[in-house]
């Protein structure tokens, strides 16, 4: 692509894969072409947002592990279980990139992925905030069933002593208990945890420990979803080290599972996210 901003920079990243580079006065990021993944955000003068796994595979057909996953169009099986590949997809293929703009040290990706019979838009505006908008189109003849989620890996101090703010009394699903419950007050971590928040609400991540206040807005987003693998499930799962657990959450913005969109021939939904981080002193 001709003419991009001197912030950005097209180039090669782990196992050979193409990235999307920047360097602007308001933040640094990288951005993989393969599953159109960010993976780092670090708003200027502060620690890195996003969490990637030093053990990720980086090379087609597997996903990266960490940063921002696309699930698209089904989330883990898909709602009636049958689904392959996990997730969808979209995190597994490459796509393209539509357009690159810088507006005062802000700069907004346009990446596009054409399959059969649908299509997605990604949009990422890279900053002071992070704004991510996904659009999904059905072109095909036939109504198209899809889930979202925006499986965000959180960089934390320790899971153990962060909270998250804005569930409380929500519904939830527990995939680790079995069965529902209800929330009551903030989200707290103690073993694994893997939760399907019923919530269109905003949530924020509260992580004395590095001293922040991560707040995820959401539109178009029926779910939040909430995951960590805690000591046991890190130690069968290959592309993450036994010991790095305690240092990522993942706080997802989602239509999963009973919020699943039909959409008709010709037509679209999007579901977006925008991250910004307080200092809590």
């Amino acid at each position: 692509m001709n003419g991009l901003p001197d912030s950005v920079r097209l180039g090669t990243g782990e196992g050979g894969l193409p990235v999307v580079d920047i360097d602007s006065p308001r933040a640094r990021a990288r951005l993989y072409l393969y599953g159109a993944h960010l993976t780092d955000w670090t708003p200027a003068g502060q620690e890195p947002v996003l969490w990637l796994s030093p053990d990720s595979l980086f090379e087609e057909g597997s996903p990266i592990r960490g940063g921002i996953p696309l699930c698209l169009p089904w989330f883990s099986k898909g709602p009636g279980g049958d689904k392959e590949p996990m997730h969808g997809v979209a995190r597994i293929t490459t796509w393209d990139l539509a357009g690159v703009s810088d507006s005062d040290g802000t700069i907004t990706l346009q990446l596009a992925l054409r399959m059969e019979d649908w299509s997605a838009s990604l949009t990422v505006t890279i900053g002071e905030e992070l704004d991510l908008e996904l659009t999904t189109s059905n072109h095909g003849e036939a109504n198209l069933q899809v889930e979202e989620a925006l499986h965000t890996y959180f960089a934390v101090s320790n899971v153990a002593d962060i909270s998250i703010a804005g569930l409380d009394g929500a519904p939830y699903l527990d995939k680790v208990a079995g069965g529902e419950a209800t929330q009551e007050g903030d989200v707290t971590f103690s073993g694994r945890t893997d939760r399907v928040y019923e919530s269109a609400s905003d949530v924020a991540i509260i992580d004395p420990g590095m001293n922040r206040r991560i707040e995820i807005a959401k539109d178009g987003s029926e779910n939040t979803v909430v995951w960590n693998p805690w000591d046991e499930t890190t130690r069968s799962m290959a592309d993450i080290p036994d010991d790095a657990w305690p240092g990522f959450v993942c706080v997802e913005t989602a239509s999963v599972g009973g919020n699943a969109t039909i959409l008709l021939p010709g037509t679209s939904r999007t579901i977006a996210t925008t991250y910004v981080v307080h200092s809590l002193t």
